[in-house]
Order: C-alpha cells, then structure tokens, then sequence
C-alpha cells in the first residue's frame, strides 16, 4: 500500500493497523495537504450491508463541523480497497499517558473537550463506541479532537462473522458492550470515563492478565475512587469519574453535554485556584546575615514578653496582697466572733484559730468574753476526743504485754499459794515457767528472787500467803493486769 495512490492521495507511510484496519499517512496530489487515510480491512469490504452502512455514516461525519471533532475530506475506492481521508495530527493522548499521568486541569481540560466532540457526533446520530487515548487527537495547539470512526455501529452478525472480535478495545469498553447488548451513547460515557481514570492515576481502572479477565472486572467490579491514588484531586472530580464508571448506563451522566458542563466547571475552579498559588508571593530563602537578624529580634521579643508576664504577675501578687491587707484592716472583733461561730459547725480547728485571733488583736473588746468560754470549751472537746483516739488506738502488741504481765502474776501468786502449802518443789516449777516464758516482764526477776530464796532455805511449815498490801500483790511495774484472762497466752502455759 506504500507508495501506491488511491484517489488524489498519495501513501506516503504506514501509522497504525487496528481491527478495522490500516491507517496511513498520505499527501494530496495537488495541494500537497497532508492527510491520514483509512483503509478498511478486505474481510469487512466484501461485506455489502457493512459498506452501504459504512459509507451512510462516513458521510454523516463529513457533515459534523466541530473543532473537538477531526474532519473527514473524503470517502472512496478503488477496486476492493474501500477508505477515507481525514485530518492528519502528529500527537495522540496515548503518547502523552507513555510520560505518566497528566496534571489535573490538563486532564479536565482534554476530557472535556472530547466530550465537546463527541456529543456533536451523538448529535449526528452516531455513536462512536470506541474512545480511548490513542483515538484521541490533539493539534498544535493542544486541542483534543476524538478520531477514528471507522467502527461505529457494525451490525452484531457482521461483526461475528467477518471478524471474530468484538467491537471496541476491552480496557475501555462499556459493560453493555462485554455484554453484546444494544448501546448507546452512554457507552461512550463510560469509555470517556475510562480515559479520564487513566489521565488522572495513570492507569486504567480494571487491569487482568487476560482480555477476559480485563471484560469480566468491567462487567462486575466496581472501581477504585481516583482520589485513592491521588488524595490532592478535588473530591467532585474523583466523584464524577466514578459516576461515569457506572455498571448501569442509565446510573451514568445522561449526555455529554452534561459531563462537558461539570468538567468545565471543575476546570474553572482549579484554574482559579492555580492562579492564586502563582499570585501567592514566592517565599524567599534568607541570608545567614538575616536569619541571625531575625533570631535576634526573636530573642528580643520574647525577653519583652517574659518581662510583661513578670509584670503582669507581680501586679497581681500586690493587688491580691493590698486586698488581703485592706480587708485584714477592715475586719473588727464581730467579725472573727461571727466567723468562729460559723466555723464550728463544719470546722472546730478553724474556730479555735479564729478565736485566739480574736484574743491577740483585740484582747480588751467585749467580745473576748464569748470568744474566750468557746475556745476553752473547744479545747477540752480537742482533748477528750484525741485521749479518745488515744485509747482507741492503743496498739495490739501494748495489749499482748499487758495480757502477759497479767498470766505471769497469777502464775506467781500461785506459786506462792503452793510454797505456802509446802508443796516447794511445785513452786520452784512454776517459778522456772514464769522465769523462762515471762522474761520479759518484771515477774521473772522475782520469780528467780523467790527461787534462790527457796533453794537456801530447807522445807519448813508453810509461810502465809500474801495479803493484798504486800509487795507479790501489788500491780506490776508493767501495768495494772487486767480483770478478766482471755488471752491467749494464758490457755496454753502448764498449770
């Protein structure tokens, strides 16, 4: 085909092949206009009903003058070979995405411009069902034109038969379209949407390691928001992407005149918001002769503002302590008498105080008299209730020594009621018992006085038993014993 001439045009090299088939550039023989023509594959070409469809539908176009739209020049044949001549632009969007994603207004700008277009193709009757990045132009102004209408509208049978593929590229088909359903121009919603996805994150929505796997995840998964993959993108833009990526067509934008709307729209906005950030004066980085200027200065305020607080608070300190003087002076004999009084009822530690305040500053006032009976009575209340406390807290251990002096002197009296009766070998028993388990006490030094005193003696008559005045019925130097025995001391020790 290079080399050869089909009409007026001149093929001059080969750009693309596709389903549908080849594209080439070519020069026009007498103007020396560059164009890219079209050539249709020979297996559609033979197909009559295809062709007068085809031809209907290319006309359609030459009709549709919009500048988001390239133009068709001419449609003819020469034997079996069937193509049209449309504009020739060098760059397409797919070259661009080969780069990475684009950034955000360049991308809401492309989309809606291409959707400009492709709703004055919609217009026109006829549905592209194939947008995708390499269908979609761009001039050397950077106008986004969609191209490449060679696939709209083949019949299902033709489709089948002569090609055995399905119409449309997976990565951006509709699911109505994996799904051989009727479409319309809500399929190229979604595909736009699809476009966009991949301008704004830099990869398509759905990605499979087979074209089956790829149509399955358009027909049931839902995608993921692009704001996931790029938290800076305005929330109404992600929103929107994933509205168009609707499974439902009637769930996606209507037309794309309302898409072309919301993406202009969006645009404005982040052109605004652009022009702000360049407005924003650019922060200048600073000398070493002007950081230490300004850490300096910084010092200096700070050292003003400690100061300012110092004063502050030494204000406050003079004024609380003026007041305190103010109201010390203020306050006369009726006024500590009648707080005292108050006082008693929920804290007596404060009456007292208030009382002998009352007492020092105005000893010679009338009401010293009152102030004087309720602080002594006051004060023998504060030492009954701590001899109480007192007695109340006596500790287990004074308790125990106390139980213990007690069982030694009966346990001596009773020694001394056995000598008497001249059982002395008895007595000297218990007076090593009281010796050896009362050491503690004063009972074991006279049970060992009463023990040497028997060992020099022989075995005589019985000596009377102490009365209550002699010194073996006295209360112990350890305490006064206890009336009753019920400690437990005294249920153990041998009798």
């Amino acid at each position: 085909m290079v080399g050869t001439t089909l009409g007026k045009f001149h093929v001059d090299a080969q750009i693309s092949v596709g389903g549908m088939g080849a594209v080439y550039r070519a020069t026009h023989v007498e103007t020396g206009q560059v164009v890219a023509i079209k050539v249709l594959q020979q297996a559609l070409a033979t197909d009559r009903a295809f062709l007068q469809r085809f031809r209907r539908e290319v006309a359609a176009l030459q009709k549709v003058q919009h500048p988001n739209v390239v133009r068709i020049y001419d449609v003819g044949s020469e034997e079996n070979t069937h193509y049209y001549a449309m504009e020739h632009l060098g760059t397409s969007l797919a070259e661009m995405l080969q780069s990475g994603p684009l950034e955000t207004h360049r991308a809401v700008q492309i989309a809606s411009q291409v959707a400009r277009g492709l709703g004055a193709v919609h217009a026109a009757g006829i549905c592209h069902r194939d947008v995708k990045p390499g269908n979609i132009l761009l001039d050397e102004q950077g106008n986004a034109k969609i191209a490449d209408f060679g696939i709209v509208r083949v019949s299902d049978a033709t489709r089948v038969t002569q090609t055995g593929v399905i119409v449309g590229t997976p990565t951006y088909m509709a699911p109505e379209q994996v799904d051989n359903m009727s479409v319309d121009a809500r399929a190229d919603v979604y595909s736009l949407g699809v476009v966009l996805y991949e301008t704004l994150v830099g990869r398509p929505p759905f990605q499979g390691n087979t074209t089956l796997d790829v149509l399955r995840k358009h027909r049931y998964t839902l995608p993921e928001p692009p704001k996931s993959f790029r938290p800076q993108l305005p929330g109404a833009l992600s929103h929107l992407v994933v509205g168009m990526l609707a499974k439902e067509p009637a769930k996606r934008p209507g037309t794309m005149a309302m898409v072309a709307d919301a993406l202009d729209h969006l645009g404005q906005n982040l052109a605004e918001e652009t022009t702000r950030e360049r407005d924003r004066p650019a922060r200048r980085e600073l000398n070493s002769d002007e950081l230490a200027s300004r850490g300096e200065q910084t010092f200096a305020n700070l050292v003003t503002w400690a100061k300012l607080a110092v004063g502050i608070v030494l204000l406050l300190l003079v004024a609380f302590l003026g007041y305190r003087l103010v109201a010390y002076l203020r306050r006369d004999a009726g006024d500590y008498l009648r707080e005292a009084r108050e006082a008693e009822a929920t804290d007596k530690a404060a009456a007292v105080g208030l009382y002998q305040a009352l007492l020092r500053r105005y000893p010679k006032a009338p009401e010293t008299v009152p102030a004087r009976d309720r602080l002594n009575v006051l004060r023998d209340e504060q030492r009954r209730e701590a001899t109480t406390d007192a007695r109340a807290k006596g500790s287990p251990k004074d308790t125990s020594r106390a139980t213990r002096v007690h069982v030694a002197y009966l346990h001596y009296l009773r020694a001394g009621k056995q000598a008497q009766a001249g059982d002395v070998e008895h007595a000297r028993q218990i007076y090593r018992m009281i010796r050896g388990h009362f050491s503690d006490t004063d009972w074991a030094a006279k049970a060992d006085q009463r023990l040497q005193e028997l060992d020099g003696k022989t075995p005589g008559p019985p000596t009377p038993p102490p009365d209550k005045g002699t010194p073996a019925a006295k209360e112990p130097p350890d305490g006064p014993p206890p009336e009753k025995d019920d400690g437990p001391a005294a249920k153990g020790l041998p009798g």
